[in-house]
């Protein structure tokens, strides 16, 4: 969607006014420039147990903050520490709402380690997943222009270690400074800015039929080519697996697998900035939506 356009305004029931979304804020060129810093060489690709996962929660952090999200409920920062002191930690902020209702939205951080030899020895996972990670960044600047108090809170988290083994996650389900049954829904999203243009995966939308329908009605204005239910093994393989165990009702956006998955070769150069633009403006609108249930 481009940049120009006017601001979306849906009425819906939070109040008797409109909320004025500003999804006109999340745009390719935004996008393009997060996912530049975090899959730069300097950033080393980002592996969980080095200093560079901790550069990057420290931006992540500090974006938030300047979109003023606060952090968790009885937490005073937006970093929570996993059980391993080495690593970086999961990063959380959030838009309060007027309610006990929380939305996720979620991505990993995270990629992995150089490797020890070869020209090209860095990881920098641009489409793994720093694309998902400038999704949370850039929809953050879009919840902070909200002139309405949603009714759910909508909770952003970027987890650690997802490339060890979902180490983030997992902590974060098993230790989490919210009940799990107060989340109405949690969308993640793990690579999304490669494959067919203008085309993402979504798996889980059977049993998550709350976010599906929300999901459904924000691409009436999205307009991208939406592939429903083709991978489900997907479920299981990302940092929604731990809360699907809990029975948070998930649902996990994503593009196929490509040449560069996992490979040295994941450059920014390669990623479709308008495809993770438009998965974020997507998401946005259907948080919203999520938060702000008509009565």
């Amino acid at each position: 969607m481009r940049s120009s356009i006017l601001f979306l305004v849906l009425l819906i029931g939070c109040s008797t006014k409109p909320i004025t979304q500003p999804v006109n804020l999340i745009t390719p060129d935004k996008i393009l420039a997060e996912v530049a810093f975090l899959a730069s060489d300097e950033m080393q690709g980002r592996f969980y147990l080095s200093n560079e996962a901790r550069i990057a929660a420290k931006h992540i952090s500090d974006v938030w903050k300047e979109a003023k999200l606060v952090p968790l409920p009885g937490k005073d920062s937006m970093y929570l520490p996993i059980d391993d002191p080495r690593a970086a930690p999961n990063v959380a902020a959030m838009l309060q709402g007027s309610g006990d209702k929380y939305i996720f939205i979620t991505a990993h951080y995270d990629h992995l380690k150089p490797r020890r030899s070869g020209k090209d020895k860095i990881y920098n996972g641009a489409d793994d997943n720093a694309s998902g990670t400038a999704a949370l960044l850039v929809i953050a600047e879009a919840l902070s222009q909200l002139t309405e108090t949603p009714s759910a809170s909508i909770v952003l988290v970027a987890f650690t270690g997802e490339e060890a083994g979902l180490i983030g996650a997992k902590h974060f389900a098993k230790f989490s400074p919210i009940p799990l049954g107060n989340i109405v829904g949690l969308i993640n999203l793990d690579m999304i800015s490669r494959g067919e243009r203008n085309t993402i995966f979504l798996e889980g939308a059977p049993d998550a039929p709350r976010i599906s329908l929300a999901l459904h009605k924000a691409n009436k204005q999205i307009g991208l080519n939406v592939v429903r239910d083709k991978h489900p093994d997907w479920l299981w393989r990302s940092d929604q697996a731990p809360f699907l165990e809990r029975g948070v009702p998930c649902v996990f956006l994503s593009v196929e697998d490509h040449e560069d998955y996992h490979q040295v070769t994941d450059h920014t150069e390669k990623i479709f900035p308008d495809l993770a633009a438009k998965t974020a403006q997507l998401v946005f609108l259907a948080a919203i939506d999520l938060a702000c249930p008509v009565p």
